[in-house]
């Protein structure tokens, strides 16, 4: 049952999303100051810092997590902000990009480093050689989509996702070895073909990229996949015993991991046809119903294979 029509602004970007900001679930954390006014910059633990990007809808957050030996910058933002100075100011570390998986708002800084690891797939191959123009990022600058001032470095007109070259091609349960510090590749495709989570066992830290975040959850392009989406969230429900923290790619730095059994719940009657009501629309031309639920919102496509 649909219990409205949306049109694509209020089914993607609600009017006036910003001042929802700042979000209450970052004021636990220490701020860490830092010269550019693009990013915010906590400190999560001795070790683990979130990067966030809330001056931009999509509220992109990438992760800096340093081991003894080296650090792994989990994701690097829509390259409108200089993450590689940013990343230099706090840690002398020799940093590995790790990426969740290589959509434009996850990879816009990753041909600012000398080592980036990423799922292999012919998506993902695709992404490192060619990046995304700025017609292919859509609306991403424009209107309401940007609320703070851009840096006064940025070029808007000139912005794209620049192609990166890839110097570890990742696969699932790949170990990535920091130095007393081992993060764990666990490929969730759904979302995108190449979506990861990644893993920290021992520290019980569990990083769900896009496959999981707390606002509207994209399982509707033509590069998505229920089916594919509900196999990884069973295989996220049966690693529930091995983490605490739910670290997820935009909006906020922890989420409850029951979250994570829920969103599997949602996704399953989504597909069974038992779940309850959704609005229509339309996003990027494409017809989506959009369920919404109490920490998070699924859309997907209107017409499922």
């Amino acid at each position: 049952m649909a219990y409205s029509d949306g049109t694509e602004g209020e089914i993607i970007v609600p009017k006036k999303w910003y001042e929802k900001l700042p979000r209450p679930a970052w004021s636990g954390y220490e701020k860490v100051d830092q010269p550019d006014g693009w990013f915010e910059v906590y400190r999560l633990t001795e070790t683990v810092y979130a990067i966030y990007e809330d001056g931009q809808f999509e509220e992109v957050i990438s992760y800096l997590v340093l081991g003894e030996d080296r650090a792994a910058l989990i994701d690097t933002g829509n390259g409108i902000g200089d993450i590689k100075a940013l990343i230099d100011g706090l840690t002398e570390l020799p940093v590995m990009v790790v990426n969740t998986h290589t959509h434009g708002d996850h990879i816009g800084g990753n041909h600012q480093f000398n080592e980036v690891a990423a799922y292999d797939s012919e998506f993902s191959r695709e992404k490192a050689k060619r990046g995304q123009s700025k017609e292919q990022m859509g609306h991403y600058l424009d209107g309401d989509m940007v609320w703070k001032p851009f840096p006064p470095y940025f070029d808007r007109d000139s912005w794209s996702i620049r192609p990166f070259k890839v110097t570890q091609w990742l696969r699932d349960g790949d170990v990535v070895d920091l130095g007393g510090r081992e993060l764990e590749i666990i490929h969730t495709p759904g979302h995108s073909p190449d979506s990861v989570c990644i893993l920290d066992r021992v520290n019980r830290v569990f990083w769900t990229g896009d496959t999981f975040y707390p606002a509207p959850i994209y399982v509707y392009s033509p590069s998505t996949s229920l089916d594919e989406f509900i196999d990884s969230f069973s295989k996220m429900v049966r690693l529930l015993p091995i983490y605490d923290w739910v670290m997820p790619s935009h909006n906020e730095p922890r989420m409850e991991k029951h979250l994570i059994r829920e969103c599997h719940e949602a996704a399953v009657s989504i597909r069974d046809g038992a779940a309850g009501p959704y609005k229509e629309g339309t996003a990027h031309g494409i017809k989506v119903h959009r369920y919404d639920y109490d920490r998070f919102s699924l859309i997907v496509r209107a017409e499922r294979p």
